[in-house]
């Protein structure tokens, strides 16, 4: 609804989205998602993003995408791998935590993209991250 065309380039042979999330994508008559694909190079005038560069992972062939912009978008699993058996973790290594950013080790506190917090956004790991400070700070008082 906000520009004439999408094209979403994945580099997995599938997209891992929420399947909610994809149906809609799906449904766009103006989104067009290419898996597989390896992107090697932004292209531009000099002032301007003007297409991007990839190889089809599958072919090995190379394709160059004429746009007007790019938006870059790279999942990571949280780095939590030290965590393990220590606080609990979901499925994907999020540190689960309660709406006072409180773990289930009492007096143990997580705020930002590795936590189970939804929505992982700069502003919104900042904001948790004041949430897990003064309800620590919260914690220390009553318990001393």
């Amino acid at each position: 609804g906000i520009v004439e065309h999408v094209t979403l380039i994945e580099f997995d042979t599938k997209l891992r989205a929420d399947q909610v999330l994809q149906d809609k994508l799906n449904s766009l008559s103006n989104a067009t998602v290419i898996t597989h694909a390896l992107s090697t190079e932004v292209v531009g005038d000099g002032s301007q993003v003007t297409g991007l560069k990839y190889k089809d992972r599958a072919t090995d062939t190379e394709h160059t995408l004429e746009l007007s912009g790019i938006f870059v978008q790279i999942g990571l699993l949280p780095n939590t791998e030290f965590l393990k058996g220590t606080v609990d973790l979901n499925a994907r290594g999020e540190i689960i935590i309660d709406e006072r950013n409180e773990t289930n080790v009492k007096g143990v506190f997580a705020a930002g993209d590795c936590t189970t917090v939804p929505y992982k956004q700069i502003i919104i790991a900042t904001g948790e991250g004041a949430k897990a400070a003064l309800s620590a700070f919260d914690y220390i008082i009553r318990n001393g």
